[in-house]
């Protein structure tokens, strides 16, 4: 190979680093250092269908690809911040995460693990679950054990004053 060739194939790949993060639009998009004190504006950052993220700045590392060897055709392939990354995770387990520590681990014997710093919350149609460190907190719909409605519109029969205990509830 000679040496234009393989300047050119240098050049198409490299390790940048990125600032100016945006996440506005249909693309997300960054300023990419693409050479010593060489930077270009508002290059896209491709990311995997069905998961998105935005990259804390402070040692944001990326592949970035020349589409056709094109310099003026420049993409930031997925995005790597190392003094954030997660780690330790077993073969086979996968983790989503966060610069905060949150994190969900999908673990390869079937388990899921999930922590939050302050909370988690579940919403389906008009009924939102929220488990923080203060308890569980159910808005909308009902709270069912065993399909029997225990929840604030639980009756009772069988109710008598006094130390008596009450009937199971009966809806």
């Amino acid at each position: 190979m000679d040496n234009e060739t393989a300047g050119k194939m240098r050049g198409m790949i490299r390790r940048a680093t990125l600032k100016n993060i945006k996440d506005e639009g249909q693309a997300q998009t960054a300023s990419v250092e693409v050479a010593e004190g060489v930077w270009r504006d508002d290059v896209e950052i491709l990311q995997p269908y069905g998961f998105a993220s935005h990259v804390p700045e402070d040692g944001a590392l990326a592949v970035v690809l020349a589409v056709g060897s094109d310099e003026g055709d420049i993409v930031v392939l997925p995005v790597a911040n190392p003094s954030k990354r997660l780690g330790k995770l077993g073969a086979g387990d996968v983790g989503l995460y966060n610069q905060h520590n949150d994190r969900m681990i999908i673990n390869d014997d079937g388990t899921i693990e999930l922590q939050a710093g302050e909370s988690l919350s579940v919403k389906i149609g008009g009924v939102t679950f929220v488990v923080s460190a203060e308890g569980v907190d159910i808005t909308g719909g009902h709270v069912k054990h065993n399909g029997k409605n225990i929840g604030d519109t639980h009756v009772h029969g069988g109710v008598i004053a006094g130390g008596d205990d009450t009937a199971v509830p009966s809806n």
